[in-house]
């Protein structure tokens, strides 16, 4: 009989025109019965690329050409447990399992030892535990393992020959051929899955990125990066949390357990931005059924996001530093010109008008007097601002300038009011702060005028997104009808901000000033 020739040989995936062209000649080598049979399996099961349709036709086909009346095809994850169970010929109506098999007993012998087994009855191995309650009777057993490259892919489970006590040896030559085809196809569906994942991450990691440097800091920058990685990993559970003192990792199985999900089908992960040993913000993410991508290497994946989200925050606040020391620059060199120009030539003139005072009429001499006093209050409001622009931001200094105003108004009022200052400076602009001291000069400048008070109490509170400036004086009270000039220049400041202003006459005596507008 002539000899047969070889099948050509085969270098990486064929596109769908060459598998299609290969099986045709495959077919033409094999001749009818169990070869022609697996040629046409392998043909089928490695035309997909869908992880879970490729198990279903592995484990159809494997049951269809060995004649068996059951099948079950098993995942292995990266801690070697199975996932993944695919059935073949059970059907949930009819046989209601109530518990599907963990990977113990028989199949747990293909796991710790990958080689084939072969049983005429199930029943009788000393390694069987015996069936779930609902499951049909089962004795003999066949079961394969599905590996290649080096690695164990799964297991193949067959059970009940439909025309046989047992399965034979050609029924283990058949499988172990399918399972050779079928490590290839489970490989290449895992890799396309890994790919879309792995692509998946990129854009979720460069969307957050973008909506860092868009947003900049915001109250809620944290919860929108959470939820617009949330959002493109499909994730079923998120939950913003702290975590002071962890790294991104895998939740564990009473972490997964006690946010609802199933620890033996389920995987979770907590994801910890860190910039430069500062916690910005972690969040846990949970997904059902997520130990099947067991391609998809979430921690590696989670730890390339958290570091482009806090690289591209460390830019923004490196960028916004540089912004800053450039403002300082153009401070000092304003107060050094302030100082070295402005006052020295302040100076001098006053110094010239007090010469000129001898040779002036006496009637004459008080007024010169008058403009000597404006030059040197001139002179000491140009140094305070030389002391505020060489201090740093308004917004830094905003607790001494507001006790430096009470000191500058008390001569007018008769007392020095008591300041507090609470909350973080941090989250106000200088722009708003120089309205707050503006706000504050014109409620102590009223109480000079009209309130005749002994007492007066400042308090300036910066809350989660408003801030609110209160003074509260132990006066004769508001007028009726009030004066409204001072009132409604404060009115309009805060009507110019979206925000409220009020003043009350309190029932002990006295006016209480509310002026507030939100953060932003």
């Amino acid at each position: 009989m002539p000899e047969q020739p070889s099948p050509p040989s085969r270098r990486g995936p064929l596109p769908d025109v060459g598998r299609e062209r290969y099986s045709r000649r495959l077919s033409q080598f094999a001749e009818t019965g169990p070869i022609a049979r697996i040629v046409d399996a392998v043909a089928q099961v490695t035309g997909e690329t869908d992880l879970e349709s490729v198990l279903e036709r592995i484990v159809g086909t494997a049951c269809s050409l060995v004649g068996a009346r059951y099948g079950a095809l098993g995942i292995l994850d990266t801690s070697g447990e199975l996932h993944g169970l695919v059935f073949h010929g059970v059907d949930a109506d009819s046989c209601p399992i109530e518990e599907h098999p963990h990977g113990k007993g028989l199949l747990r012998l293909l796991i710790d030892d990958p080689r084939p087994i072969r049983i005429p009855r199930m029943s009788e191995h000393p390694e069987s535990f015996g069936l779930p309650a609902g499951h049909r009777p089962m004795e003999s057993f066949l079961g394969v393992p599905i590996q290649g490259r080096g690695r164990v892919f799964g297991n193949l489970y067959l059970t009940e020959k439909i025309d046989a006590d047992e399965f034979c040896e050609e029924d283990l030559k058949i499988t172990r051929s399918l399972a050779a085809a079928a490590s290839i196809a489970i490989d290449n569906a895992q890799l396309f899955e890994a790919s879309a994942a792995r692509e998946r991450w990129l854009r979720t990691a460069a969307d957050a990125v973008a909506l860092v440097e868009n947003e900049g800091w915001t109250p809620h920058i944290w919860h929108q990066v959470a939820g617009r990685v949330a959002t493109g990993l499909h994730s079923d559970h998120l939950v913003l949390r702290a975590a002071t003192q962890e790294s991104t990792r895998l939740l564990t199985d009473t972490e997964l357990t006690g946010i609802g999900f199933d620890p033996v089908h389920d995987t979770g992960l907590l994801l910890v931005i860190d910039a430069g040993g500062e916690r910005l913000c972690a969040f846990e993410l949970a997904w059902r059924d997520g130990k099947n991508t067991i391609r998809d290497p979430i921690v590696e994946q989670a730890l390339s996001l958290a570091e482009r989200v806090a690289g591209a925050w460390l830019l923004l606040r490196r960028r916004a530093q540089l912004e800053q020391l450039a403002v300082f620059e153009d401070r000092d060199r304003i107060a050094r010109d302030l100082h070295d120009l402005v006052i020295q030539r302040l100076f001098a003139t006053g110094l010239s008008v007090q010469s000129l005072l001898g040779q002036l009429p006496p009637e004459v001499q008080p007024r010169i007097d008058r403009v000597v006093d404006d030059l040197d209050e001139t002179i000491k409001q140009i140094r305070r601002t030389i002391f505020e622009l060489r201090t740093g931001p308004v917004a830094l200094t905003l607790p001494a300038a507001a006790t430096q105003l009470a000191h500058d108004s008390a001569p007018a009022m008769g007392h020095t009011a008591t300041v507090t200052v609470t909350g973080d400076l941090a989250k106000i602009t200088d722009q708003l702060a120089a309205e707050v001291l503006a706000v504050l000069r014109e409620c102590l400048a009223n109480v000079a005028r009209h309130a005749q008070a002994t007492q007066t109490a400042v308090a300036i509170d910066i809350e989660r997104d408003r801030l609110s400036v209160t003074v509260h004086d132990n006066g004769i009270g508001i007028s009726d009808p009030p004066r409204r000039s001072g009132l409604s220049n404060l009115e309009q400041r805060a009507g110019e901000r979206d925000g409220v202003f009020g003043a009350w006459a309190q029932p002990d005596g006295g006016t209480l000033v509310s002026w507030s507008v939100p953060l932003r």
